[in-house]
Order: structure tokens, then sequence, then C-alpha cells
């Protein structure tokens, strides 16, 4: 049994699973469903380093090793310490009261000095849980462990840290590309979020009509896709192919890319699968009125219904496509969002994701959590081709 930890967008990590299990073939039963976390029992050999390199929306997995309705130092007779004489190690954990944990942590220092090793704790620096950038930093998968606990319905999950999502490499390609322009860029982990629930199995060939900074075409190719590019300026066409070019050969990458200058409502292309964050009307430093709300959304159902238009057109039937739309909050508390005949008049639908895990409660759109500040809310929705 392993315990997947779950980033901040708990409904779209796991609709991420979900979606990444179905296309790889993966035969597993949901333990537990928490927001923070899925408690996963596999039914067949699984290779975990490799579903942590490709998921953007866990932090990482731990093995479950221990099933108990107290806490006692049972646990330790089916945990391995041998290895370990100079180490760190934390105690991380989800519904535990304090008690409980200071419980635990007694536990082990007492088996350490019994055992007459040097091991120092780490406490966890936020909450309850440390962050994959603590963990890296301390070493622990080097040169200690982290124990994470969760405690639901009357049962006592231990569990041992095995894998942590390397965050510092989505920063790498962020800050060390050749060109970084951070108003045309969706982040890196969300690309690799949403390309995943594509769903497409490696070698398919993945579109983005608003491609900006490139930064699905970069994620596409890392997670093994050819990809297109179309974006009607110019410069972010140069700045795509500059930072595609850097990623290539930053990570050695095989796949195809090729990158469009042109206008995506109007051009011949099709692809295995789209996906996209669009452009969404001007910069707004502050909540517009509600007449200023309704002006930017005329602007914005229009080139959304001729983007659909056109992917209509030129997509194959069950096509699927994953992309951000905008949700605008005006002064006067009022909520405008995209009409639904953008994608329902051009033979879209959404996805019925909830058939895909009937444990999970999948929801389609999923509302994404942005930085604090920002005056647009966004929606990700996943969508197929009628």
């Amino acid at each position: 049994m392993y315990l997947f930890l779950l980033g901040r967008d708990s409904d779209l990590s796991k609709l991420e699973i979900s979606v990444y299990f179905k296309t790889n073939d993966i035969d597993y039963q949901i333990v537990e469903n928490h927001y923070k976390y899925l408690l996963i029992d596999f039914k067949q050999e699984i290779n975990l380093n490799k579903i942590i390199l490709e998921l953007g929306g866990i932090t990482r997995i731990a093995q479950t090793f221990f099933v108990s309705e107290n806490v006692s130092p049972s646990f330790l007779s089916k945990f391995d310490f041998e290895f370990y004489t100079n180490f760190n190690f934390s105690v991380s954990s989800i519904d535990l009261n304090n008690n409980e944990i200071e419980q635990i942590i007694y536990i082990l220092k007492q088996h350490f000095k019994q055992e007459k090793v040097k091991a120092v704790y780490k406490k966890p620096k936020s909450e309850n849980i440390v962050s994959p950038d603590d963990f890296f930093s301390w070493k622990l998968n080097n040169n200690g462990f982290e124990l994470v606990i969760v405690k639901a319905h009357g049962k006592y999950y231990f569990s041992k840290s095995l894998f942590c999502f390397d965050s510092k490499l989505n920063v790498f390609k962020d800050t060390k590309r050749p060109s970084i322009k951070q108003l045309y860029s969706t982040s890196f982990r969300l690309s690799q979020i949403m390309i995943n629930i594509l769903g497409l199995k490696k070698g398919k060939t993945i579109l983005d009509p608003f491609c900006g900074a490139g930064t699905f075409l970069i994620q596409g190719l890392c997670l093994g896709y050819n990809v297109i590019g179309i974006d009607k300026d110019t410069e972010m066409c140069k700045t795509a192919k500059d930072n595609v070019l850097w990623a290539i050969k930053q990570f050695n990458l095989k796949n195809s890319f090729k990158i469009i200058n042109g206008d995506a409502t109007s051009l011949n292309i099709t692809a295995d699968g789209v996906v996209f964050e669009p452009y969404m009307g001007p910069f707004l430093n502050k909540l517009p009125s509600s007449g200023t709300a309704k002006a930017i959304l005329k602007q914005l159902n229009s080139l959304y219904f001729d983007l659909f238009k056109n992917l209509s057109n030129n997509l194959k039937t069950g096509t699927r496509i994953v992309c951000i739309l905008p949700e605008f909050k005006t002064n006067n508390n009022k909520i405008y969002g995209i009409y639904k005949n953008v994608y329902e008049k051009n033979n879209f639908g959404l996805v019925n994701v909830s058939e895909i895990n009937k444990d999970l409660d999948l929801k389609n759109p999923i509302f994404y959590t942005t930085p604090s500040g920002t005056k647009i809310n966004r929606y990700i929705y996943v969508l197929e081709k009628l």
C-alpha cells in the first residue's frame, strides 16, 4: 500500500492520477480518499520513480508498512533501521493531535537511544507536512528518513517516504530558459498536470494553439510527446522556439516539435490532443466594473468560439482538449464567466470524469487556485470532440 500526498489543488491532482493510471493500464484500488492524500493499493508491479517524475500534482509517495488502531512502539518491528548510523529523521502527520505526534517522536528517540545511534530530529517547518524543498534540503532520501502517519477512521497508517517531487527541476526550467516572459507562461507544474489529463499514450502529438513562451511545448516534449505550437505574435514564436531548442539540448529530448506563426482560429491543423491557456484579456490591476467585465468577455467569447469552431473542423471525434478558461470577479461582487455555447455549439462537451474512478468524486471543470492578488478566476476544463 502506498500513500500519495497531493499538491495544493487536490481535485486536480486526483483527476491527474486517475487519468494517468487509466492511460498506463495500472490496476489499483483506493483504500482511503482524503483531500490531502490518497492511500492506494496496487495490484501489479509499478515503477514509483517513473510515476513521481511524470505526475505534477503529487508532492511525494510513501510506502505504508504498518497499520494500527493505536500509537505504540509496535510499528518499530516493521521498520528496518539497520543501515542507519548517523542520520536525520522527520515525522509528518495528517489528522493526528499533538499528543499523538509527540508520542511517536518519543518512541523513535527512545529506540535510537537504546540502539546507540545518532539521530537528529528535524521538525516540519509548516503545518504537519514537510515541504518537498525541505525534504531535499535535508537529504532524507540519502541520509535518513521521513515517517508519515495519517489517521483515518480510527486507524493509523505508518508510511516511509520513498520519492519526492523535485520542484527544483521546474524552477530550473523556469529560470534558466533563454527567454522568460511570465505574463505569457503557464507554470510548468500546471502544464504537466494538464498534459497528463489529456490521457494520451507516449509518442502522440499535442497542440497548443496559444503557445506563448512555449511552456506546454517543453513539458510535452519532456513527457514524451510530439508538440505543435501556434501563436499570432511573431516575437512570441521566436521566444517559444528559443526556449524549446534550449530544452531539447538541456534534457536530450528526442520527439519532434513545430512552431507556427499564425492564427489558430483559421489554420488547418490536427493533433491527438489539445492543451492551452488562452489570452484572457488585458491585465487588470483592480477588480473591473460589470461593464468592463462584460466588454472583455464579449471579446473573449468571440475569440474562443472561433477557436473551438476551427478545432471542431480539424479534430477527430473523441479528441480531448484540456484548457483554462476565465471567470471575472467585479467590484460589485458579480461573477461573469465564459458562455458554454463557446464549446457546446462547436461539438465539444465536458468529459464525464466521474466515470474514470467513482471512488474519487472527480470534478469537471475544476477551479484552479492562483497566487493571491489575481483578479481572474481560472477553471480547468476537460472537453471532448463529440
